[in-house]
């Protein structure tokens, strides 16, 4: 049976409820207490961001493509709090959830609650391996080399000028091995010719799972660079969820010569 740490003032609300059963041995989604057979979808991530040295997620619980906005959503044992985008969590420090696998409860009392399993990788580092002096004349494409990560399921990379991080702009492209090259492009204007100068901030990312990249928009530094498939396949319940880690960034400096 998979046990789920849920915050104790919800769990006692389930119970007076009557739902916890609904929440399965296999993470099964019940139903509860109307014959009308609500569609649910679920989109987020979860992030473990060492630059920030703090937790962040944002989960975006609909019902009928409509924000759940009296839906409850847990992450292990943190609640995530309602806003005009979605359920977030923010606390510190970074290793609030260290590496292992986690459950993510939603709710929609008293007609609907699921669980998934979301699992986060292990911490690495990320060092700029060409060129050696991070110094960037001409914006010539950068070479970075990061460690492995334990249970990491994808790899990404990304570039931003340094002032427009976590902005939901940047550079970044997914790796299946563990470097990955930055092109000329991402250190110029939207015109690809024209060079934008200054220090850049180089991030690698440990993903696991299918983190949802619209909501990784202003939690990560750069947003992730697309979807992967959706992960969650249920009958009342479809969508992507998936956690993220972020290596401690290295600088480039980019100059005309």
């Amino acid at each position: 049976m998979n046990m789920l740490k849920l915050n104790p003032l919800y769990l006692t609300l389930l119970i007076g409820l009557g739902l916890v059963t609904m929440i399965g041995c296999d993470g099964s989604s019940g139903t509860g207490g109307t014959d009308t057979a609500n569609d649910y979808n679920l989109s987020g991530i979860l992030v473990e961001d060492w630059n920030r040295f703090a937790t962040r997620a944002h989960v975006v619980f609909t019902r009928n493509d409509t924000l759940a906005d009296s839906g409850l959503v847990w992450i292990g044992d943190q609640t995530l709090t309602f806003g005009p985008a979605g359920h977030r969590l923010s606390v510190e420090p970074s290793g609030t959830f260290p590496e292992g696998t986690y459950g993510l409860v939603v709710a929609d009392l008293p007609d609907f609650t699921d669980s998934v399993t979301i699992s986060i990788a292990d911490t690495f580092s990320l060092a700029v391996s060409d060129p050696p002096s991070r110094l960037n004349p001409g914006g010539d494409v950068v070479k970075l080399d990061w460690t492995e990560s334990g249970g990491t399921e994808a790899y990404a990379f990304a570039a931003v000028p340094r002032h427009l991080a976590y902005t939901g702009v940047g550079y970044s492209a997914w790796a299946g091995i563990s470097e990955g090259t930055i092109p000329l492009s991402a250190f110029r204007w939207s015109n690809g010719i024209a060079l934008d100068t200054g220090w850049y901030y180089v991030f690698a990312y440990a993903c696991v799972g299918s983190p949802d990249s619209a909501a990784s928009t202003d939690i990560l530094p750069v947003p992730l660079p697309g979807d992967q498939p959706e992960n969650i396949d249920r009958e009342h319940l479809v969508g992507r969820v998936g956690a993220v880690v972020v290596a401690g960034r290295d600088s480039v400096h980019v100059s005309l010569q």
